[in-house]
């Protein structure tokens, strides 16, 4: 009964693009014509097979994310008919937050006035870097000046909530460059701003090159470098890190990806979503399934019974402990002591000893009731991560 009065996150996968960029590892798909029309009647019965299980039935939605791929390919009416459907199947508040992902390929002042009038109240903006020789690296299909034209759209079309991407620590970036991208990205005065290191993903281009040694990546110094001038310009500029790649003016901070890191339910509709509910259980407390990933298999699979599920775990305390863990060190404010007892009966050094390690280390610390990393921690985040998982 608690979970039905507990409010949750809607996550949205549209996985069409324009092209696919060689570091990109998300589940997205280049076609010859995007099949618009199938694929929202689509999600729209996914939607509601899932409205009606116990499990979901009469909960509030906190949030929505159109995520992708390119959720900016589709037109608005088709995006209005998703959000009047979850509207008429669940409680979704006038304050919810609603974001879409775009890219500036895709970005026009139609489309994106029609996106506001439908409720979308927050645009993510993929800019990755203003620098044409990075966006060229990057693969990506915008110039630096359609970067810019997209964000004055999202300004015009009345956003007032919206976000933009930066990757830094490209091989033969500068910090000259940096400096230039985040003065560009500044310059429009962006409530948040994601700012993400360059990782190389198995299975990826980028990753084939990298093996043949035709991509060499910065030196752990100089992403340490290029990771404090960040810092320091976003916090100079009012922009207070609350994430490990994440920035925001105060109160508008991702609700929606923030759900994920607290460990709250969430559920996931279109090809390869992923979705997860909290268990009453305390031996087996989680569960998570995900989605068939190629948009013609989840199709067909969804015509036929409502549902496209074909991976499903449910969660152990030990994973659950670390996930917690994980997600929550990811943030600011780091892992509630109280919280982690509450849930799984013990303190978190007793489940992780080398939590003394890490704070004589100066990597982590415990304050009013709070362990999180440092700053000192979060320019070593994945060497500590990798213990929880």
């Amino acid at each position: 009964m608690l979970a039905a009065r507990e409010c949750f996150s809607l996550y949205i996968h549209i996985p069409y693009c324009i092209s696919k960029c060689p570091y990109c590892d998300f589940n997205s798909h280049v076609v010859a014509r995007i099949p618009e029309q199938a694929y929202t009647e689509s999600l729209i019965q996914e939607l509601d097979h899932y409205a009606v299980l116990d499990d979901w039935r009469s909960r509030t939605v906190q949030s929505i994310f159109f995520g992708g791929g390119t959720p900016s390919t589709f037109d608005p009416a088709s995006i209005t008919k998703i959000l009047e459907r979850a509207a008429r199947q669940w409680a979704v508040p006038s304050d919810c937050e609603i974001t879409l992902e775009a890219n500036p390929g895709t970005v026009d002042e139609a489309h994106f006035a029609g996106y506001r009038a439908c409720g979308v109240n927050r645009i993510s903006v993929g800019v990755q870097s203003f620098q044409p020789r990075l966006l060229k690296f990057l693969g990506r299909a915008h110039s630096a000046e359609e970067a810019r034209k997209a964000l004055g759209v999202v300004r015009e079309a009345g956003f007032d909530n919206f976000s933009l991407d930066l990757i830094y620590a490209n091989p033969t970036q500068t910090l000259t460059e940096l400096a230039n991208d985040l003065e560009a990205a500044l310059g429009f005065q962006p409530p948040h701003l994601s700012a993400y290191n360059l990782t190389i993903e198995e299975g990826t281009p980028f990753h084939q090159e990298f093996r043949k040694g035709k991509i060499q990546l910065l030196t752990e110094e100089q992403e340490i470098t290029m990771a404090d001038l960040i810092e320091q310009r976003l916090r100079d500029a009012g922009l207070a890190r609350y994430e490990i790649s994440n920035y925001a003016r105060s109160g508008l901070h991702s609700r929606h990806n923030t759900n994920y890191w607290r460990g709250g339910d969430y559920l996931g509709l279109g090809a390869g979503a992923h979705s997860y509910k909290k268990l009453p259980d305390e031996s087996m407390p989680g569960q998570r399934w995900s989605n068939e990933k190629i948009p013609a298999r989840y199709i067909a699979r969804i015509n036929q019974n409502g549902a496209a599920v074909v991976d499903h775990e449910t969660i152990d305390v030990n994973k659950a402990a670390g996930e917690f863990m994980f997600l929550g060190l990811r943030m600011t404010e780091g892992v509630s002591t109280q919280n982690f007892r509450d849930k799984f009966g013990k303190q978190p050094v007793e489940f992780y000893p080398q939590i003394d390690i890490w704070k004589e280390g100066r990597l982590m610390e415990e304050k009013s009731g709070f362990i999180r990393l440092t700053n000192k921690g979060f320019l070593v985040a994945n060497s500590i991560f990798v213990e929880f998982m």
